[in-house]
């Protein structure tokens, strides 16, 4: 299998990947790179190393990956088992089939990736970010993602027994048929989340946050909702006679129907739910992709047009008056303000896309990277002027 359109490229000299790696990556057999990069699998972490292309089944197995970037490429079946990816990036990439066992990936950042039928048993996930990232099928038993967030996840059909999702976050998913059977699940806040049939067999959810959850036909028996609170939670079809932690209060945040089936000794009638909760509809791969990438490019474009006009203000101050007086100054310092709050609204979009504010001193010119230079130095004290010197006295013998 040859690799095709491999790029790797960094910012500090790589010590795990050797330039006979590189070009056995990008231009030799992928068994050859393969073996020199399992060569130098005990290497520093790669920081900044960042990985795009075609990679389909690549090995990557016991490899130190530590905040490396993969970006745009097809990766699909490659072997991440038992890797070192503590703070990883993976944007718009296909991963596929991929083979995630064992690994560490503590606070890893996932963006825009398809991951269906993935196999993340035994993964270490803690602090993980996601972000419009589909698992369906996914193999993820004893899985650890505790205090993770994930938004517009599909998790479909996925065997997540014995996960530990304790103090996570989990907006805008579809979990439908998910095996969450002695999952941990304490303190976990679940908003807009489908689980038609989801089998939650023994779940530990104590204090968990349920908030527009559709529970249709799931699975609780033997689960500990202890502490736990309900808003608009559909219990359709739900057997709860055997659920621990059932209170009154909780149920009055929750609808049913005639085949929900309470405990004896509460004695409540749960309220019919008139239609499905409203925003857990099953999520659309191909919809909420297309939305995430037009909103990100049109941040992306407001921000760049923001400081580019920013910028042009400065240049053309200075030059009308020769040089960089009080208010292009100023002007200047607004413009490297103005890169700041907008690479912060970035961050905030959570978009985990990897792009950083830049300013290259190939788009701005030298005239202009100077007077932006100089305008982020602190304004130094007037110098006072110096004594005159003592004439010399011409008759001095």
């Amino acid at each position: 299998m040859k690799l095709r359109h491999v790029v790797f490229a960094a910012l500090f000299p790589l010590t795990a990947l050797t330039p006979s790696a590189l070009a056995a990556s990008a231009f030799g057999d992928a068994n050859d790179a393969g073996q020199t990069i399992r060569a130098q699998r005990d290497s520093d972490p790669q920081r900044r190393l960042v990985i795009g292309g075609e990679c389909a089944s690549c090995d990557f197995s016991g490899s130190n990956l530590a905040g490396a970037h993969l970006y745009r490429g097809d990766f699909a079946n490659a072997d991440f088992s038992g890797a070192q990816l503590l703070g990883a990036r993976f944007a718009n990439m296909r991963l596929d089939g991929a083979n995630f066992a064992d690994a560490s990936m503590r606070e890893v950042r996932l963006s825009n990736v398809t991951m269906s039928g993935v196999i993340l048993t035994d993964a270490n996930m803690t602090d993980m970010r996601a972000h419009q990232v589909m698992m369906q099928g996914a193999d993820a038993r004893n899985v650890r993602m505790n205090g993770a967030s994930l938004v517009q996840v599909s998790l479909q059909g996925s065997s997540l027994r014995d996960a530990d999702f304790s103090a996570a976050t989990i907006r805008s998913g579809d979990m439908r048929a998910a095996d969450l059977s002695d999952a941990r699940l304490a303190n976990v806040v679940m908003q807009h989340i489908i689980m038609h049939h989801a089998n939650l067999r023994d779940a530990a959810m104590e204090g968990a946050f349920l908030d527009h959850v559709d529970l249709t036909g799931a699975n609780l028996t033997g689960a500990n909702l202890t502490g736990a609170r309900f808003r608009a939670v559909n219990l359709t079809g739900v057997d709860l006679s055997r659920v621990q932690g059932l209170t009154q209060q909780l149920l009055e945040q929750a609808c049913g129907d005639g085949s929900t089936r309470l405990p004896d000794a509460l004695g409540v009638a749960l309220s019919a739910c008139e239609a499905a909760v409203a925003g857990t509809g099953p999520v659309d791969e191909r919809a909420f992709i297309a939305e995430a990438e037009a909103r990100r490019l049109a941040q992306l474009e407001a921000a760049q047009e923001a400081f580019a006009s920013a910028l042009a203000s400065v240049q053309s101050r200075a030059m009308a008056s020769g040089g960089l007086e009080r208010e292009a100054m100023e002007s200047a310092r607004e413009a490297l303000r103005e890169a700041a709050r907008a690479q912060a609204e970035l961050a905030r979009a959570r978009a985990h896309t990897g792009w950083q504010f830049e300013m290259r001193r190939s788009e701005v010119g030298e005239p202009m990277q100077f007077w932006l230079d100089d305008a982020q130095r602190p304004s130094a004290p007037p110098i006072p002027p110096s004594p005159p010197a003592r004439a010399e006295r011409s008759d001095r013998r």
